[in-house]
Formats: structure tokens, sequence, C-alpha cells
């Protein structure tokens, strides 16, 4: 039997029976399909590889109890439910974040410090060389130009969800970066 000929329905219905190379030809027929649409989401290859290996690890695991009438359309809104529930997640913990970002860059600054506004800007564009492009992108529109996140969602072609990741993925970078400047000077 040529497992690579057989339709998805075929396929799924091996795969209720245990049939593991049924499940190496679903892997193989939708694994790039749904990698390319969960990076478009995210941007970030880590992260859009783990989600669609807990998609295809959660398909092995519940095979027998799965329901499965359109495979394609089942890939689909599984990643792109995992996909939000993973930005959900990293928007919760943005706001926590940033909070924790002020809160540590206040603490250490004396108040007598004088702040040299050139060398922290020029700091932080040195941080923004290092992120991602899309990234930094994102945060400069957010955090300098100050453009809400539904606008830069609209013109990025990016969901909310996305771009609100992308902020979180950003201040986590330059939090980093800025713990570094400050303690060389």
């Amino acid at each position: 039997m040529y497992y690579s000929n057989l339709t998805d329905d075929i396929l799924v219905d091996l795969l209720k029976n245990d049939d593991a190379k049924a499940f190496e030809v679903i892997y193989r027929r939708y694994w790039r399909q749904l990698y390319g649409f969960v990076y478009q989401q995210l941007g970030s290859k880590e992260e859009s590889e783990e989600i669609v290996h807990d998609l295809m690890l959660s398909l092995w695991q519940n095979r027998q109890q799965s329901q499965i009438q359109n495979l394609k359309v089942y890939f689909f809104i599984a990643a792109r439910n995992l996909t939000n529930k993973f930005i959900k997640s990293q928007i919760n913990l943005r706001k926590y974040r940033e909070y924790q970002i002020l809160h540590e860059v206040f603490e250490k600054i004396d108040a007598n410090e004088i702040f040299n506004v050139n060398e922290l800007s020029k700091a932080i564009e040195q941080a923004l060389k290092k992120m991602p492009e899309k990234t930094a992108t994102i945060f400069k529109m957010s955090k300098i130009e100050e453009l809400p996140v539904k606008k830069i969602a609209s013109q990025m072609d990016l969901t909310e969800k996305a771009v609100e990741y992308h902020i979180t993925k950003s201040l986590k970078m330059l939090r980093l970066y800025l713990q570094d400047f400050h303690s060389d000077n």
C-alpha cells in the first residue's frame, strides 16, 4: 500500500487504528504548510516549530478519540488556536514585564545620578540593531512613535496579538541590553 497516495480521510481512519505510517505521511504532508502559517503570525522559527510539534503530538496522542471530518481544516484551526493561545500568554506577561522593567530601571538609578540622554539613545539603538527587524520595527512604532497596537497591526499586516507578542519580545531584549548598559556606567 502506498500511503502517500491515500486521501486524508483514509489516513485519519488508519491513524485511529494506531497506524504510525499513516501519521508519518500526515506529518510530512502538512508540516511545512502549518509551520509557514504559524511563522507568519509569530515571526519566530523556534516558537513556530514548537507549536507545530505540539499540534502533531496532540494529533498522535488523541488519535483514537479524534472526530476529524476534514484534516486540513482541523489542522489550520488548531494551529490558529495554539498560536493565539501562545500570543495571549505573552500578552498577559507583557504588562507585568513592562512594570518590572520600569521598576528595575528606576530602582537602579540614583537620585543624584545624571543621565546622559545621548548615551542612553545610543544604547537603545544598539539594542534595536540586535533584535529581529520586525520586532525592532514594532518596538519603534509602539514605544517611540507611540502608535496604538491596532494601527501597527494594520500597517504591518499582522494580528494585534502578534504585535503584542513582538512588543513583549522587544521589551525583554531591551531590558537585558540596558542592564548591561547601566552596569557599564
